[in-house]
């Protein structure tokens, strides 16, 4: 998938103060997870089929968790942000 298909497949998803925030791609260049912060306590993360995860940051963990090293974080399962591409 391209970089544009991913963002135009998040737009549809109609989510209000969703916001992508790191594209990763592998060594051949293609897309590997797409990461986004729905609010402060969300962050969000597809995977290069779409399928979406999602983390709930806590108060323990406010302030804590760094934008910029998304991939490290323990995202779970969550159908409800899946992709879907036209």
């Amino acid at each position: 998938m391209k970089t544009r298909d991913f963002e135009k497949a998040i737009e549809a998803l109609g989510v209000n103060g969703l916001e992508v925030t790191k594209f990763s791609f592998g060594v051949n260049g293609q897309m590997v997870a797409v990461y986004a912060c729905l609010g402060e306590l969300t962050r969000l993360m597809w995977d290069r089929q779409g399928r979406g995860f999602r983390f709930d940051i806590d108060e323990d963990m406010e302030g804590c968790i760094s934008s910029q090293h998304p991939e490290y974080l323990d995202y779970r399962r969550d159908a409800d942000f899946d992709l879907i591409f036209e």
